[in-house]
């Protein structure tokens, strides 16, 4: 079974979900500071985590901006 990894929107007040895991790429939608996103470690690269929003955008957002939340 996977575990699901939550993240939290930090050292910015809007985050920009992506349609590639590009900085160029054509922006999605947004998440404001605090919000929970649920990240696919497994898509995600160096630079970027493929997330899942609470409204269900899902794209990609620098890992700058997401700190993990611990698991268990």
């Amino acid at each position: 079974m996977n575990t699901v990894t939550i993240g939290i929107v930090t050292d910015c007040l809007s985050l920009s979900i992506r349609e590639e895991p590009d900085s160029d790429g054509k922006v999605i939608g947004t998440v404001d500071a605090l919000s929970e996103l649920m990240i696919d470690e497994g898509a995600s690269n160096e630079d970027f985590y493929k997330v899942c929003t609470e409204a269900g955008v899902e794209g990609f957002c620098s890992k700058r901006y997401v700190a993990v939340r611990p698991k268990g």
